[in-house]
């Protein structure tokens, strides 16, 4: 269980790392880096409490729910590139 505990630690501090990088670029660039700042400030904090039973059951659900939705957007995807002329 402690190693498990030490995994998440260092996951949530490679998404720290990921958040003050693209902070860095958000200077430049905000319109394309910010939206990908706020998904790793969000991942990050799942990161942090997935040691709590609450959170595991949430990040289970949003698991589901992403896996869903990148199944329709390929669906979609082949649609729209593989459809008659």
């Amino acid at each position: 269980m402690k190693k498990e505990q030490d995994t998440l630690f260092l996951m949530a501090l490679v998404g720290v790392g990921a958040i003050i990088m693209s902070g860095l670029a958000v200077f430049k660039q905000w319109i394309i880096v910010f939206p990908l700042t706020a998904a790793m400030i969000f991942l990050a904090f799942l990161l942090l409490f997935q040691n709590r039973s609450k959170f595991i059951h949430i990040s289970e659900k949003l698991e589901n729910y992403a896996f869903i939705a990148a199944l329709i957007f390929f669906i979609v995807a082949f649609i729209l590139l593989y459809r008659p002329a």
